[in-house]
């Protein structure tokens, strides 16, 4: 794979056109790798850059919703990787009490290990040129010179350079970068209320259902993933979690029996084994942040977060990726012109907010249930076979912000474009799991 960092730069420090990509993706997690599948579908030249190796362990969930299946079964054989089948919610109260509904449509569940590996072996297949463990240290914003567009120039945290004419963030929800302020850098990493923590289990009965265990403080969710494994994945408030030593947090069973003192929780996990490592991630913050900056778009967690409980955060990912590219694949329109490509940023803040806004406000309320008396959460609990669907729906990325979004039948495929079959599918799922532990 050629690399642009190597080229000689051309007269008055440009590079030469023919290295100049349409797109750089930066963070190779779901929405970058949609974003650069979707541009790739579209025709456009992309790079994607991330600083992590795959497979990789993520603070997630894990619940793939059904609206994600279909974007994800055009670009991989989801079905080969053998996903859990989740079909109700369960609200579990620190009392034992089981609160539940039906999905409106059968969910999935899907180690990330598995998921981003797969997508990015996917862009790689599409024709995107792939920088796997090459982290973006800065970007700059080059104006237009000689008749030539305005341009973005990454510098990559080893000095490997590439060259755009249209810039993605999707790297997550502390990104920071030379050139564009983050919330790294703007103070925000102090600022989150909440610490999240994650680890996979084996040999525990298996379920349709996700189960969300509420406890004052916190949450922490149960979800079926690949070949009868379990995600636990939970979100505490940090005064909770701020006298966690390692070694204690590493045995997540017993940490989390202790800080959420559900005993119904301890006693589904204590049945089973812990395989994994204990994944961590603080300070996290529920919010949206902004959709663009100065011509480059977010997407993903780089343009807000949605709490876990709604579910929704991987369809997002997805979803909010292949917006991106959209819009900027909409206003290069073969001109590459920069008076075009400046009416992206606009188009895609409102379709995002058209597509999102109601959840993050709706979420929000949820939000403060976590703090509320116990009394309070079992009355709320109590009333989801009648809540549970309705709020589900409106939790939900919206589709009319998806104007023109084709059938997966009816979209083209770029050239040389592939799905990964079911061999390297079988591939990916015999890796054995991490198991060291914090």
């Amino acid at each position: 794979m050629e690399d642009v960092g190597n080229r000689a730069v051309g007269a008055q420090g440009l590079a030469p056109l023919q290295s100049v990509k349409d797109l750089i993706v930066i963070g190779g997690g779901p929405a970058g790798t949609a974003a650069a599948l979707e541009a790739r579908r579209r025709g456009l030249t992309v790079s994607i850059w991330e600083r992590d190796r795959f497979p990789r362990h993520k603070v997630c969930g894990e619940f793939i919703s059904a609206e994600s299946l279909m974007i994800l079964e055009e670009e991989i054989s989801f079905a080969a990787y053998r996903p859990a089948v989740i079909r109700r919610s369960e609200f579990i109260s620190p009392r034992g009490r089981v609160h539940g509904f039906a999905l409106p449509h059968a969910a999935r569940g899907l180690s990330r290990r598995l998921l981003d590996r797969a997508l990015w072996r996917a862009a790689a297949a599409r024709g995107a040129e792939m920088h796997e463990g090459e982290g973006a240290r800065s970007v700059e914003r080059i104006p237009p010179v000689n008749g030539r567009p305005i341009e973005w120039e990454l510098r990559s945290v080893s000095g490997i350079k590439g060259r755009s004419l249209a810039l993605a963030i999707c790297a997550g929800r502390w990104w920071s970068l030379e050139g564009i302020p983050g919330p790294a850098k703007s103070g925000g990493a102090h600022g989150g209320e909440w610490f999240g923590a994650k680890a996979h289990f084996a040999k525990i009965s298996a379920s349709d259902a996700v189960e969300m265990y509420y406890f004052p403080g916190g949450y922490c969710g149960l979800a079926p993933i690949e070949d009868g494994l379990y995600n636990a994945c939970c979100l505490v408030e940090r005064g909770l979690a701020r006298d966690a030593s390692r070694p204690e947090i590493a045995d997540f069973a017993s940490w989390i029996a202790r800080v959420s003192g559900h005993g119904a929780l301890a006693d589904r996990l204590r049945a089973g084994s812990q395989i994994s490592m204990t994944v961590t991630t603080a300070p996290v913050e529920p919010a949206r942040r902004r959709a663009d900056h100065h011509g480059a778009l977010m997407a993903g967690d780089a343009a807000g977060f949605l709490d876990p409980f709604t579910g929704d955060g991987i369809s997002i990912a997805l979803q909010s990726g292949r917006l991106a590219a959209r819009c900027l694949a909409e206003s290069l329109n073969g001109k590459r012109d920069s008076e075009e490509m400046a009416q992206a940023p606009p188009v895609y803040r409102g379709k995002l907010t058209e597509a999102v806004g109601r959840s993050y406000r709706l979420a929000g309320l949820l939000r403060a249930l976590v703090r509320a008396p116990s009394w309070l959460q079992e009355s709320v609990a109590a009333s989801l076979p009648w809540l549970g669907p309705r709020l589900e729906a409106r939790t939900r990325w919206r589709n009319a912000a998806s104007n023109g979004e084709r059938t997966s039948a009816e979209r083209p495929a770029a050239k040389g474009a592939r799905q990964l079959d079911a061999r390297e599918a079988s591939d990916l799922n015999q890796e054995p799991l991490e198991r060291k532990l914090l």
